[in-house]
């Protein structure tokens, strides 16, 4: 084969190649990478209550006995209710104890609370509810029976008290890495009191409240609290 054939073929051969690894290219299936989707952190249900609220409730000399549960219902929102059971404060019982009073006055309380909450947490793209600082709207209803005395207790004459509270809450909930939380909160908003005198014959009658002064019968309301919780992942 003479030198000039020699370069024609290899010319030609260059020429087909390039071709057919075109034609490879093309036909080539190119899969794309898979997306990998983000991956959100499992929200706790955060069981709470405040041993301190066992001293002094939310009614003067009664005991509170507190169960909330918070549950996450977005990244950035949560709803939490609480219920709660009142009886007399064991602050007033070792008064009594200690003062000798007769039972015939001791204080005798008999009631319940409810409270409802949602949650609206101010964090960044990086955190997730139900941790950090938020802002709450709350309403709660108290309903209690306070007697002086056994005597009265039994034949059903008691005072009924009643509070409805609406309020714009502020607070910060810490434990995002650990089981242990700590709800601290603070706020103001609407109250309204109500006390009503129940006696033996069924009568219901509106008590003066006037004794019980100002603050008590106004219809401002000044909140702050602390709740200790227990996460369940």
């Amino acid at each position: 084969m003479k030198l000039k054939q020699i370069k024609y073929f290899i010319l030609i051969s260059l020429m087909l190649s390039s071709v057919i690894a075109s034609a490879l290219d093309g036909d080539t299936i190119r899969i794309k990478p898979p997306v990998q989707k983000k991956v959100y952190p499992t929200p706790p249900l955060i069981l709470k209550t405040n041993p301190l609220a066992i001293l002094w409730g939310p009614i003067p000399f009664t005991a509170e006995y507190r169960l909330v549960a918070e549950v996450t219902t977005g990244r950035k929102q949560s709803s939490q209710i609480g219920i709660s059971f009142l009886t007399t404060s064991p602050l007033w019982k070792t008064f009594e104890a200690a003062a000798n009073i007769p039972t015939k006055y001791h204080f005798i309380a008999r009631g319940w609370r409810i409270q409802v909450s949602h949650k609206f947490f101010l964090i960044g793209s990086k955190k997730y509810a139900p941790f950090g600082f938020y802002i709450s709207p709350n309403v709660s209803y108290t309903n209690a029976h306070i007697s002086i005395g056994l005597q009265r207790y039994y034949r059903q004459n008691y005072l009924d008290f009643r509070h409805f509270n609406a309020n714009i809450l502020v607070g910060m909930q810490i434990g995002k890495n650990s089981r242990f939380t700590m709800d601290i909160f603070g706020g103001m908003g609407y109250k309204k009191n109500t006390v009503l005198f129940h006696a033996n014959s069924f009568v219901i009658l509106p008590y003066d409240m006037e004794e019980f002064g100002k603050f008590y019968n106004s219809n401002l309301k000044l909140v702050f609290g602390i709740n200790f919780g227990y996460a369940i992942y």
